[in-house]
């Protein structure tokens, strides 16, 4: 039972996410080197093989986007002022004066 490399998501009834991957089984009453692919949950041991290492690494580089998850803001575009008239924000209007 080896893994393929790929994986997909899943939601339950609840709400939660739950991690497929895809593994190749050896059929049975068939001859050597015939296999099948099927989907199973993953298990935390499946984390740590090879085929799913890139997955590993999305996860770490998306976490480091966002930090140590802290409330950050973001800042938005700054208001540009017309040539001979008022600034405009964001949100169309002309700021207070």
């Amino acid at each position: 039972m080896t893994l393929t490399g790929r994986f997909w998501f899943r939601r339950t009834w609840t709400g939660k996410l739950i991690l497929l991957v895809e593994e190749e089984r050896p059929r049975w009453f068939r001859r050597r080197g015939s296999t099948k692919l099927r989907w199973r949950d993953a298990k935390l041991l499946d984390l740590a093989e090879t085929p799913l290492r890139a997955l590993m690494t999305l996860e770490r580089s998306y976490r480091a986007e966002f930090g140590t998850g802290e409330a950050r803001r973001v800042p938005g575009p700054a208001p540009v002022a017309a040539i001979g008239g008022p600034a405009v924000t964001p949100r169309g209007k002309a700021p207070p004066s």
